[in-house]
């Protein structure tokens, strides 16, 4: 049976095996370049997650055990040195060079078995790292040298278990890294490693199913693309049609870059959707194969037009056979100090710079083309002068970089429309200001301009009001209001106040909260029974306390004023100790009775009195509706006048819908 011999040193093991590669798909990508390399046609992975092993097996040229031993099992073995190693049988550019890839393997598996078969030899054989490991030290203590290389005899095997014509399988077991068990982001990451794979020339199958140009899931993303030399199939099938392509010149001093640079409608498209991991990078390819993980970062430029980019550029030239090894001995990126490397950088931030001055213009004419496309806004943009439209085009831009669906953004454009004019109207302003005292008509325009805007502010408040007022209109007995009020009065104070609107701070409404609930422990159980519910809230300008009481309930005032008196000395007494002693407050009896003692002569009066000593005041459920009314005839003549830039927003609201 064939002896084999490795010759390594425990140094090498440890920085070029265990150390090389942090991840599975770059270590794979090393067995698949070797199947490359030996003209394979076909490569098939299988994740064996119920075995624990992963098995790589190729229909290429195989080894004899001579290759075995003075190629594959040779660490260093430079193959471009060979006479006619630059190139495969079949013509292909070799993708090897430094020959240490081979020890990624121990990155993620601790016992490697080779199977191989070349014309009529089958051979087999077996490495373990720790067996590798053992026998390093033992050879150093035994030699007196502790960095003395080894020679290593891995475990030779019977052929018989090698049961195809041609090719190698390599099995990999005890593994140290994870399986990603559906395969899908495997054949992601190996798709973004190799622009050969799914070519036709070339195919790479996980868990049998082959991985494709379009895995790469890079080009889809993007809004513009930039384009250097023959793409061929360096680009992956567009997914919309939306897409706007530039070509742009390739020249280096040392060679032409081909390949694509982009930019994506959203930052957040760049985010992978099941790892960490970022896409905004621009990797670099070299033969085929992936040579540096992102050359964006060698470049220095904090514009945030760089968060948008991707890409991938292609430089055989850094690899030329005839020429000085780039690579770094990790094999995941290039000598930084190279001319060549350095060319390659200076080509990428001038391309950079272009994409960076395109980027707003591009951006905005996209905008301003989806806003149009409304046409009640496109009619507004017409009434636009030059300056204007510069301003709106910008702001629509702006909101198309959100990367919305069409719904969403088309909202937002109808609300950019009022918010330009709320920057016109402070514009104008200034304006009023120059204005003659004799300019009439001048005056009487920037006026209406203003009217107009605060009719467009008014409707929005009114329109949901106004349904709440009819909603309480229909409600004729005590009971249906009790249930409606219950449900909505502490999300609608403006019912009580029309300055009243929702909650500001509920952080303090919790605090206040525990205050109140050591009051009730001292309620009585009629008390009790008769509140339906108190709540505290921060509104706009102060604190208040609702007691809302049920319909039936029937009580006093001295019986009111001695139960809302004790929260607002628990209310009170909360903002001393957080320093808000000078905050207003008001506290809110609604009940669906009046009072009892209303019925004495003077006694409504009286009960204002006593409730105002309290800071408070009695709103019975009938009075809501009135007052309601009368907060709201004015802002109900309001909204009947409501301006054409608010028939914009009605407009895209029934389109979203």
């Amino acid at each position: 049976m064939t002896q084999y011999k490795m010759t390594l040193s425990l140094n090498v093991l440890r920085h070029l095996g265990v150390s090389l590669y942090s991840s599975t798909p770059a270590v794979l990508s090393e067995v698949v370049a070797n199947a490359w390399d030996a003209d394979a046609t076909e490569v098939n992975i299988t994740l064996d997650t119920a075995g624990k092993r992963i098995v790589i097996q190729d229909n290429g040229d195989g080894m004899t055990a001579q290759q075995l031993n003075e190629r594959y099992l040779k660490v260093g073995y430079e193959r471009r040195n060979a006479p006619n190693g630059a190139e495969t049988t079949s013509g292909r550019p070799v993708m090897g060079r430094k020959g240490i890839g081979k020890l990624a393997l121990f990155s993620i598996a601790k016992t490697v078995l080779i199977e191989t078969a070349s014309g009529a030899e089958r051979n087999a054989l077996q490495m373990d790292f720790e067996e590798i490991e053992k026998f390093i030290k033992q050879e150093n203590v035994s030699t007196g040298n502790s960095g003395a290389s080894a020679d290593y005899a891995p475990v030779p095997l019977d052929g018989s278990s090698v049961d195809f014509a041609k090719g190698t399988r390599i099995t990999l077991t005890n593994l140290t890294k994870g399986i990603d068990q559906t395969g899908v982001n495997l054949r992601r990451r190996l798709a973004r490693r190799f622009s050969v794979i799914g070519t036709g020339k070339f195919k790479v199958n996980v868990d049998g199913t082959a991985v494709e140009v379009t895995d790469r899931d890079l080009l889809p993303k993007t809004q513009y693309v930039w384009t250097y030399g023959d793409t061929d199939n360096k680009l992956a099938p567009r997914a919309t049609t939306s897409k706007e392509t530039f070509t742009r010149p390739p020249k280096t001093a040392y060679g032409d870059v081909t390949g694509w640079l982009g930019t994506v409608h959203s930052s957040d498209q760049l985010k992978e959707a099941d790892s960490d991991d970022s896409l905004n990078r621009v990797p670099l390819m070299v033969r085929g194969k992936l040579a540096q993980e992102d050359l964006l970062a060698a470049v220095r430029d904090v514009g945030i037009y760089r968060s948008y980019v991707v890409g991938e550029l292609h430089a055989d030239w850094l690899d030329s056979d005839d020429g000085e090894d780039i690579a770094t001995s990790s094999r995941q990126a290039l000598r930084e100090d190279d001319p060549r490397y350095m060319a390659l950088i200076e080509f990428l931030k001038e391309e950079l710079q272009h994409i960076k001055g395109e980027w707003d213009r591009l951006r905005d004419k996209a905008g301003t083309k989806a806003a149009k496309d409304i046409p009640e806004v496109k009619a507004w943009y017409r009434t636009l002068g030059p300056d204007s439209r510069k301003k709106a085009r910008s702001l629509f831009g702006k909101i198309h970089r959100l990367g919305l669906d069409s719904n969403d953004e088309n909202v937002l454009f109808s609300q950019g429309v009022v918010a330009f004019e709320v920057m016109k109207y402070r514009e104008n302003l200034n304006a009023l200001d120059k204005l003659s005292g004799t300019d009439v008509a001048a005056l009487g325009k920037l006026l209406k301009q203003g009217n107009q805007l605060e009719e467009v502010m008014y409707h929005r408040i009114v329109s949901q009001r106004v349904a709440i007022i009819e909603k309480l209109e229909k409600l004729t007995s005590d009971d249906a209001k009790e249930k409606f009020l219950q449900e909505h009065l502490f999300d609608h104070l403006w019912l009580l106040d029309p300055g009243w609107e929702r909650a500001s701070m509920p952080s303090m409404e919790k605090s206040m909260k525990t205050e109140f609930k050591d009051i009730a422990k001292s309620l009585t159980k009629a008390e009790k029974n008769s509140r339906l519910d108190i709540r505290y809230q921060k509104t706009t300008g102060q604190h208040v306390i609702v007691e809302l009481k049920r319909a039936t309930v029937s009580t006093s005032s001295a019986v009111l004023a001695g139960q809302i008196g004790k929260y607002r000395n628990a209310l009170v007494r909360w903002l001393r100790n957080n320093g808000k002693e000078n905050d207003t407050y008001s506290l809110v009896c609604v009940l669906g009775k009046p009072p009892t003692d209303w019925n004495h002569e003077d006694g409504r009066e009286t009960s204002r009195k006593l409730m105002s000593s309290y800071d408070a005041r009695i709103v019975l459920y009938s009075e809501l509706l009135n007052n309601a009314r009368q907060a709201y005839d004015e802002y109900l003549k309001k909204a009947e006048e409501a301006n054409s830039i608010q028939q914009i927003v009605d407009a895209v609201a029934a389109r979203a819908k």
